[in-house]
C-alpha cells in the first residue's frame, strides 16, 4: 500500500506537470531549429484576418470568466492528461470547468495579444503561445496544455487507484503514459523515471491484475513537432515496438496505433480501438 501513500502521489502528480512542460519546451526547441520559435514565416503567418474574431471570441469569454460561453467553443472529446478521463461534451466541461480552467489559464488567454500570441501552425491549427491552448480554423479548442492544481491532484488519486489493480510486477512506476486496447491486445506504458518507460501487454480479454504477457523495459519517447504527437518505442533483439499517440489529428483519427517492426519492416500494425 506504500505505493498509493500520499505522498507519492503528490510526487507524481509534481512529476506529471513537469514532464508536460518538458514536452513543451522540447517542441519549442524543434520549431525553434525550424525558424519558427521567435519569427513568423510565409508557412506559419502571424494570424490570418478571418481567424481573429474566432480567437477574439475566445479571448472575451475568458474576460468575463462565462464558463458556458467557454464550453461551447470546445471541440469535443477534449483530452486531458492521462489517467484523467476526457471531457465529452459541453454538460461535463461546465461542471469540470475549474479542474481545467483556474485564474492563471484565464488571464493568459484573456491577457493574450492577438497579434503577437496567437500565429497559425500548418494544418496542425491556431496556437497560442508555446502551444498552451491550440484551436482548429472553426475556432473550437482542440487542446489545452496545462494542467491546474486541482487535476493535479485527481490524476494522483486515479493513479494510486490504478496501482491497486495491476499484477505486482508492473505495479511500481512514476507515472502512467497510456492503458490501450487493440484488436489483440490490452497494452500499457508507464514512465520508470529517468526518461525510461515500460510496455506491457495482455492478451485481449485477460486481467490486468495477471501477469503480462509481454514487458519491454528502457523505452523512449519521440515528439513529433509541437502539437503534442509522440510516440514510445522499444526494442527487443530484432523486433520494435512502437505506439504512435494521436493527440492532435482528423476528426477519424483513432486515439493511437500499435505498430510493431522486425528488422525494420512493419510485421503488425492495430489501431487503438479503445484508450482510457
Amino acid at each position: 500500500m506504500s505505493l498509493a501513500s500520499p505522498l507519492k502521489a503528490i510526487k507524481t502528480a509534481i512529476f506529471g506537470q513537469a514532464k508536460l512542460m518538458q514536452i513543451l519546451c522540447y517542441a519549442a526547441l524543434i520549431f525553434g531549429a525550424m525558424g519558427l520559435s521567435s519569427t513568423v514565416n510565409a508557412a506559419d503567418e502571424a494570424l490570418p484576418k478571418e481567424y481573429i474574431p474566432l480567437v477574439q471570441g475566445l479571448i472575451d469569454a475568458a474576460k468575463a470568466n462565462d464558463p458556458e460561453a467557454i464550453a461551447k467553443r470546445v471541440a469535443y472529446p477534449l483530452k486531458r492528461e492521462y489517467p484523467i478521463p476526457a471531457i465529452q461534451n459541453t454538460q461535463e466541461m461546465i461542471a469540470r470547468f475549474d479542474q481545467v480552467f483556474d485564474p492563471n489559464l484565464l488571464e493568459q488567454i484573456a491577457h493574450s495579444k492577438i497579434e503577437a500570441d496567437w500565429q497559425t501552425m500548418g494544418w496542425r491549427g491556431i496556437m497560442l503561445g508555446s502551444g498552451v491552448v491550440w484551436l482548429d480554423f472553426d475556432g473550437k479548442i482542440i487542446a489545452i496544455n496545462y494542467q491546474t492544481p486541482v487535476e493535479a491532484k485527481l490524476k494522483a488519486e486515479l493513479i494510486a487507484k490504478q496501482q491497486t489493480g495491476l499484477h505486482a510486477s508492473v505495479r511500481e512506476f512514476v507515472s502512467p503514459e497510456l492503458t490501450w486496447e487493440t484488436a489483440k491486445f490490452t497494452i500499457r506504458v508507464d514512465n520508470m523515471g529517468n526518461n525510461q518507460y515500460r510496455y506491457a501487454a495482455w492478451a485481449k480479454g485477460k486481467s490486468l491484475s495477471e501477469k503480462p504477457d509481454l514487458v519491454l523495459n528502457k523505452g523512449k519517447l519521440v515528439l513529433d513537432g509541437s502539437g503534442g504527437n509522440h510516440s514510445f518505442q522499444f526494442r527487443s533483439g530484432p523486433y520494435q515496438y512502437h505506439c504512435y499517440v494521436t493527440v492532435l489529428g482528423t476528426s477519424d483519427s483513432p486515439p493511437g496505433e500499435l505498430v510493431v517492426y522486425k528488422n525494420d519492416q512493419e510485421i503488425l500494425k492495430q489501431a487503438v480501438i479503445k484508450a482510457d
